[in-house]
């Protein structure tokens, strides 16, 4: 077994071989408590989350709960801050921005509430927890049916969840008036990127009537509600074709496949953020999901209000379903070719030396991809060098942007 030095994290587009939730099964559970259920013992909680990518960049959250129809919840940052009162059928809440990050909201409820990431597994997502025998006490997490590939974290018990969109660890758990929280709590968002709420307080609240007190509610239309829907609802919303021209990445042997995201919308019907579930060709990825972002939609209505909305968008993906099914000789990019730079020979480059390099253009004119295919070996990198800085513009087909493949041929003088 091997021991880990720092926390185990397991993002849900890894580790295929994890322990899943069945076809059959109920549904998971997890040790983390429900702080806010009916009866429950009135709690003050203050938190900060900070981003792997961005560690510079705090998020404070502060919550103060009384009962299901009472409590106070205030979110603190450079780029969103809310303020959140419920008192009975009153509801003030005053948002900085019209979109709450998604990340955001969901560390927010999973601290106190982890009922919206158990309802979110489907058959097939990842489940390491306490009740299915991949985790324990000790800290061990075992990745396998088998349990021979673990590692061991060193917080004790990590339980942890694939569900699109909330893909979650919980860690570090202690006690608080007879239940088991989770101190630390690590949400994937990106390959490599990754959200972390460091529970800082939780403690008993002593009511007091001051903090939940709403002089003048906020209407249901000014309030920020966020619901899961179908594909399909979202499809049928859609302002345009919801269709991605995919790249003509360089690897013939994976041209075809399926591929999946998880889409957040605003609650004008704005894509506003994209994570991966499933990325089989990853050349093809970022162009992708900026075309996506590009998509418009048609609000979300609930209750006669629009609402932000989340759903999972599946794909097959064919990287020869447009642009020319043959890579484009020298000659033929070279015309599509804006901004041209020669590479610069070492010297003492014998005179007549060449390189070839292979690219693939995606349907913005973005290079995603180059590789050196033959010539003189030690000239492919000054080559793909150059190449870094050219610009180009894509097909038009029936007035359209395609994508498509071409070689550069690079000869010494």
């Amino acid at each position: 077994m091997k021991e880990l030095s720092a926390i185990i994290l397991l993002p849900s587009f890894a580790l295929s071989s994890a322990l899943a939730l069945g076809q059959g099964a109920s549904g998971p559970s997890l040790v983390q408590a429900t702080l806010t259920e009916p009866g429950g013992t009135p709690f003050h909680l203050q938190a900060v989350i900070t981003e792997r990518a961005d560690p510079n960049e705090n998020i404070d959250i502060e919550m103060s709960w009384v009962a299901p129809d009472k409590w106070r919840r205030v979110i603190r940052s450079q780029g969103f801050s809310q303020t959140l009162i419920v008192n009975g059928d009153k509801v003030f809440e005053q948002d900085s921005d019209d979109y709450f990050p998604l990340g955001i909201q969901v560390l927010a409820t999973a601290m106190v509430d982890p009922k919206p990431i158990l309802d979110a597994v489907r058959p097939g997502d990842r489940v390491l927890t306490k009740a299915n025998g991949a985790s324990d006490e000790s800290g061990r997490t075992c990745f396998d049916a088998a349990r021979r590939m673990c590692g061991v974290g060193r917080y004790g018990l990590m339980e942890s969840l694939g569900a699109p969109g909330r893909s979650m660890d919980f860690m570090d758990y202690q006690k608080f008036k007879g239940k088991r929280a989770a101190r630390l709590l690590v949400l994937h968002i990106d390959p490599g990127d990754s959200l972390q709420a460091r529970v800082t307080t939780l403690g008993e609240f002593k009511s007091d009537e001051t903090p939940f007190l709403i002089s003048e509610p906020t209407p249901k239309e000014k309030q920020i509600r966020s619901v899961i829907v179908p594909e399909s609802e979202l499809l049928d919303l859609a302002l345009q074709p919801a269709e991605v021209i995919w790249p003509q990445v360089l690897e013939d042997n994976r041209t075809t496949g399926e591929t999946s995201y998880y889409v957040s919308l605003d609650r004008s019907g704005q894509v506003r953020e994209i994570l991966p579930l499933s990325v089989e060709v990853e050349r093809a990825d970022d162009s992708a999901r900026r075309q996506i972002m590009k998509w418009r939609f048609k609000p979300v209505i609930r209750d006669g209000v629009p609402v932000q909305a989340e759903a999972v968008l599946n794909f097959h993906f064919d990287t020869r379903a447009y642009g020319p099914r043959s890579p484009l000789t020298d000659a033929e990019v070279r015309k599509l070719a804006t901004n041209t730079i020669d590479p610069e020979f070492p010297p003492g480059t014998p005179t007549g030396a060449t390189c070839n390099i292979r690219i693939a253009v995606d349907s913005d004119g973005r290079v995603i991809e180059e590789i050196a295919v033959d010539g003189t070996p030690r000239l492919g990198t000054v080559c793909m060098r150059a190449i870094g800085k050219w610009r180009f513009s894509p097909i038009l087909e029936n007035g359209q942007p395609r994508p498509y493949r071409a070689e550069i041929a690079f000869r010494v003088p």
